[in-house]
């Protein structure tokens, strides 16, 4: 059975804009109260700006931009799971491997 070829490009945007949608969202909360002093500041910050970066990246012709923020999210999501040694078996832990797993396969 051979996948339907055209509809990969439209799937791949879809999966570009609702990750990136998510990233947003979960982070904007984050930034609200602006506090210099805090580490999570700084990181829902630079996740919102990658986000942003991680869409605009689409629509150059060259992946640089798509690639360097991918990279980037994959790593803030890394350090989130890890940082707080949250117990391993949890929902949180799981669905923190599905972002970081999304976010490399844009790499």
């Amino acid at each position: 059975m051979k996948p339907f070829k055209s509809a990969l490009p439209i799937a791949t945007w879809l999966l570009r804009i609702s990750f990136a949608a998510y990233i947003f969202i979960s982070n904007v909360k984050g930034v609200n109260p602006i506090n210099p002093e805090s580490l999570n500041f700084y990181l829902s910050l630079s996740m919102l700006i990658l986000s942003v970066i991680f869409v605009v990246g689409g629509f150059s012709s060259k992946q640089t931009l798509t690639l360097i923020a991918a990279i980037l999210i994959g790593i803030i999501l890394t350090y989130r799971l890890f940082v707080p040694l949250p117990d391993l078996i949890a929902v949180s832990t799981f669905k923190q491997v599905l972002l970081i797993c999304i976010s490399f396969f844009f790499v």
